[in-house]
């Protein structure tokens, strides 16, 4: 079985064209670091490939966890053929890591990406000279426009390892390199003059003493020289640039204005969220739920009529119908929502927010990068986490990690929906929006308290980021997320849901002593249970074992808090009233999002920062959901309890302050702890 890796600078198209070769569905996004792990798949031709899409990187010199990961492919993985993939409109960019591929002498050919974006710029490209000028196959294509596959393959078959000249080595002091650091390859040769630790600790050689020889700039000089030259005359101007380019351009007057690329990027979200939960996802919604009533009427009807017994009509009518049903009836706002972020991922947008936010977050101890990781946590807090792989920074990686959860995930979705829409109809959209913004809030107040101690501190982080150009998300590849997006709920609602629906209905209506009792006894198995947890929320509003219950099965899937909630009596019953149900889905937002984001939180940063993040989460909620509980007490019942409000938030202040001195700045001159730090 042959094997092939595509490789490439971040944000050239690797994964789309991955997908398209190997029909899968994997991530893609129009930003750097959506890919921080190898993935592989097979591809039937006339010979079985193998095929690997790589993270991203711009040299083999690396710098971040994914990074790491591509190189030692490259070095250690033993490919047939690397697949370089380049972007059309970045050639001069794109050659300098192919360039390294070279001085390593493995099998490669060039995929020339997004040709229709170069065309749209008014240029072609010369694809036969450029292949001539390089000694490797080039073939120049659109991944996300579909393209000749065969003909790809055959050209991939057909390539291996060509005598391609560097004429650029010999301007560089190669063999006196070679001489003290004890080996003939050009690579490491090149790779030790550049400064590279990694090789540098291999070798176990100084860099002191090369220092004589040149440096990273003396070889960037000659190889760009050469890339100079292979490029000349490649990309011809034919037509004047579109005007939809001359718009975009224009529109980037304000997504990079420093005064209103925030207030903007917040205005688009709260449109999302206001089209999502206002008046058409509600509709679709609306329709499904009526749908979801019929059928339960119905159902219940016939097995009466059947005579089946009481508890069996309840188990599939309430437990199964109710509990699974009341959470399909919100897959069109979910559908709503991904089709949004589908179109701000690929349009390019969102590398615009990373760009303008980098400062703001450097001072709290995060990166620019942090946003694409936080945005991805709109979709799914697991699939968002995973992607903080992608910070150099050990601190600000596993900060990011553990701050993800907050941001509110599309399971938490129907939740909102169900809850605030029994107490406020149209009028809970804004609290919707609002909630939103608290979890953005609560990600930026807990990373500026963890950066200001001493431990937590993140380092300094290099944010290096293309621009990547205004692109109209094609209708395949957006229905593709969609498609994806409503399998993968599906699925969950089939399983998880399905089996949990089940599981919580029948401890709520069975006791151990009298088996089938109806819910509302007392008696019942999750009543016993849960009215030893429900004192503890009382404070917050909604201390009944209902409550409880569904935020217990909400640890394995947000999904099933709505679903428990149905089948144990309805979204708008259990909460009790508006404060409570504002207090409620507080606290569904800031608490532990489910064992996958755990899994994921413990695989990216570890045990101990996954049991810091479970604590915090569970912390900040109680307090968050406290602290609205006792702000709406403030308004409803007079001014005591607004002078109590004060004091807990005093409270918190000096506890926070306090906490900060423990563990951050100390006294100068205390020989007892060592000095001031």
């Amino acid at each position: 079985m042959a094997k092939y890796a595509l490789i490439g600078n971040p944000n050239v198209g690797k994964t789309s064209l991955y997908n398209r070769l190997t029909h899968s569905f994997e991530h893609v996004g129009n930003w750097h670091g959506v890919t921080v792990d190898k993935v592989g798949s097979k591809i039937k031709a006339d010979k079985d490939i193998e095929l690997c899409d790589l993270p991203g990187l711009y040299s083999l010199t690396v710098y971040s966890k994914e990074e790491e990961i591509t190189r030692d492919e490259v070095i250690n993985g033993n490919y047939d053929l690397f697949i370089y993939v380049c972007d059309a409109a970045n050639l001069h960019r794109c050659l300098y890591l192919f360039l390294q591929l070279c001085e390593l002498k493995v099998p490669v050919m060039i995929v020339v990406n997004m040709l229709d974006e170069l065309q749209k710029s008014g240029k072609s490209l010369d694809e036969k000279l450029l292949s001539d000028r390089l000694g490797v196959p080039v073939i120049a294509l659109s991944a996300n426009k579909g393209f000749d596959c065969e003909r790809f393959l055959s050209i991939a078959a057909s390539a291996s390892e060509q005598k391609r000249a560097l004429p650029y080595l010999n301007k560089l002091p190669l063999r006196q390199v070679g001489d003290i650091i004890g080996s003939d390859s050009v690579y490491m040769q090149i790779k030790a003059l550049e400064g590279d630790e990694y090789v540098l600790g291999k070798l176990g050689v100084e860099s002191r003493k090369l220092k004589k020889f040149g440096d990273n700039a003396l070889v960037a000089k000659v190889r760009y020289e050469y890339i100079d030259k292979a490029l000349d005359g490649v990309v011809v101007e034919r037509e004047k640039e579109s005007k939809a380019r001359r718009v975009a351009g224009k529109f980037d007057v304000i997504a990079l204005n420093k005064f209103l690329a925030l207030p903007v990027f917040v205005l688009i979200m709260s449109g999302i969220f206001w089209v999502t939960f206002g008046f058409i996802g509600k509709f679709l919604t609306d329709l499904l739920e009526s749908g979801k009533d019929l059928l339960m009427h119905a159902s219940g009807q016939a097995m009466l009529k059947v005579g089946l017994p009481k508890w069996m009509i309840g188990l599939v009518c309430e437990g199964i119908i109710d509990g699974v049903g009341g959470v399909l009836v919100f897959l069109p706002q979910i559908v709503i929502l991904f089709f949004f972020l589908a179109l701000l991922e690929d349009s390019g947008y969102i590398s615009r927010v990373a760009f303008m936010t980098d400062g703001f977050f450097g001072k709290i101890g995060l990166s620019g990068r942090a946003v694409f990781t936080m945005i991805m946590g709109f979709g799914c807090s697991a699939t968002a986490v995973l992607t903080s792989r992608g910070l150099e920074d050990d601190t600000m990686r596993k900060k990011t990690a553990v701050l993800t959860p907050f941001i509110s995930c599309s399971a938490r979705l129907p939740v909102y929906t169900a809850v605030l829409g029994s107490f406020f109809a149209h009028g809970s959209v804004p609290i919707i929006i609002g909630l939103y913004l608290l979890g953005c809030v609560v990600v930026i107040a807990c990373a500026a308290i963890m950066n200001g101690t001493k431990r937590l501190k993140s380092g300094e982080a290099s944010f290096i980021m293309e621009m990547p150009p205004y692109r109209i998300p094609t209708f395949a590849r957006v229905m593709q997320i969609i498609l994806h997006n409503i399998k993968a709920f599906l699925v969950k609602v089939g399983t998880i849901v399905f089996s949990l629906s089940i599981i919580v209905w029948v401890l709520s209506n069975f006791s151990l002593r009298y088996g089938y009792i109806g819910m509302g006894s007392g008696e019942s198995i999750m009543e016993k249970l849960g009215a030893v947890l429900a004192p503890l929320f009382a404070p917050l509003g909604f201390g009944n074992w209902k409550a409880v219950t569904a935020l217990i099965s909400g640890l394995m899937a947000k999904e099933v808090v709505i679903s428990t909630l149905t089948s144990l009596g309805g979204a708008g019953e259990v909460p009790g009233n508006s404060l409570a149900a504002i207090c409620f889905s507080v606290y569904t937002l800031l608490y532990v999002p489910c064992v996958a984001t755990l899994g994921a939180v413990k695989k990216e940063a570890g045990t101990k920062w996954m049991l810091f993040g479970l604590i915090m989460q569970l912390t900040v909620a109680y307090i968050a959901a406290l602290s609205v509980r006792m702000v709406g007490l403030a308004f409803i019942e007079g001014p005591l309890n607004g002078i109590v409000m004060l004091a807990f938030v005093v409270i918190l202040f000096l506890s926070v302050w306090t906490i900060r001195s423990f563990t951050g700045r100390r006294c100068k001159g205390c020989i007892k702890c060592g000095g001031c730090v």
